[in-house]
């Protein structure tokens, strides 16, 4: 209502002036301008500008409110539905007179909100998959946890055909436990970070004695991020790193534009050309003995720092990860 009163006024103000001027013009051009000037300020001139002034407001704000207003109202409405609950279905679009830009908009909305609608159903199934392989996980994780316990008592055996074997079963035993632990990390929802000051020298020194790989760290001493989660992105790209036969690691932590820029470089022997463009993907891995989650679980602990993790180059001469992230985990000086 409010539109269509602001469409009436300026449409009338318009009209007036347009009118008026008209009639000024027209009059001046009359020979006798005296005659002129009475005729423009009469009264049944007045009336006529203004009769027409408002018919003419009349119609355009009629025209406007049924061609363009309501269509628009109407698409409105759909697209506040579709925001409040995406599973709505949606009722059949009202036949409008509205232009053929509103019409197009209407029907590619509706295409919109019917694969927003499968992405969702999409997503339930696998979130329910998730959570039931969440659960089997879990329970499989402990029964392996009881068998290696008695695995290590194996080795300790008298009979030496048992002594022999239990090495087998004792690693045998801890893969599956690794990739138990594994899945449960990808499915679980990572809680939101706390950002704390993290001394990097510290950090690097940690990661060091967990793996047989020399680093290199080039980079500021304080990082203000979340610690646990940078340090389980560096673990699983330094561990990818030393089962692949790598034996540098390299950290250089430098700022571009907005961004906070870290480059972790290996000397290994490279990510095989088939499986470059997947490598992010889950259960992707160019070991048969490896179950493919480390880079998939490293691209979701990336998004939760609110950055972006990406393959920046690989050769037979090693690989080099680019993690991007807001530079305000740069800590000011």
């Amino acid at each position: 209502m409010k539109t269509q009163l602001q469409i009436f006024t300026r449409t009338a103000l318009v009209t007036a002036l347009l009118i008026t001027t008209l009639l000024f013009i027209s009059f001046k051009l009359h020979a006798n301008s005296h005659i002129a000037l009475q005729l423009l300020s009469s009264g049944k001139t007045i009336i006529l500008i203004l009769v027409s002034v408002l018919l003419l407001s009349a119609m355009a704000s009629l025209i406007y409110s049924k061609f363009w207003l309501k269509p628009l109202k109407a698409l409105e409405e759909e697209i506040t539905i579709i925001a409040e609950n995406p599973d709505q279905i949606l009722a059949p679009p009202p036949e409008l007179n509205a232009p053929i830009a509103l019409v197009e908009a209407q029907s590619r909305l509706r295409v919109l909100h019917s694969k927003v609608r499968q992405s969702i159903r999409q997503r339930q199934r696998l979130a329910d998959a998730g959570e039931a392989v969440a659960k089997i996980n879990h329970d499989l994780r402990n029964m392996l946890s009881s068998i290696l316990l008695v695995t290590d008592q194996l080795e300790s055996s008298e009979d030496p055909k048992v002594a022999q074997v239990a090495p087998v079963v004792i690693r045998a035993t801890e893969q599956a436990t690794k990739l138990c632990q594994n899945m449960l990390d990808y499915l679980s929802e990572l809680p939101p970070p706390s950002p704390e000051n993290l001394h990097m020298p510290a950090l690097m020194e940690e990661l060091a004695a967990t793996t047989d790989i020399k680093l290199d760290y080039s980079g500021p001493e304080i990082l203000v991020t979340d610690r646990l989660i940078l340090y389980r992105i560096f673990l699983n790209l330094f561990r990818n790193a030393q089962d692949a036969g790598a034996k540098n690691i390299a950290i250089d932590i430098w700022q571009a534009g907005h961004l906070a820029v870290i480059d972790i470089s290996d000397n290994g022997p490279g990510i095989d050309d088939k499986i470059k463009d997947r490598i992010f993907s889950a259960f992707t891995s160019g070991r048969s003995s490896h179950i493919g989650l480390g880079l998939a679980i490293c691209l979701d602990l990336a998004l939760a720092l609110e950055g972006r993790l990406n393959l920046a180059r690989s050769s037979n001469e090693g690989s080099a990860f680019r993690l991007q992230l807001p530079e305000t985990i740069l800590a000011l000086k």
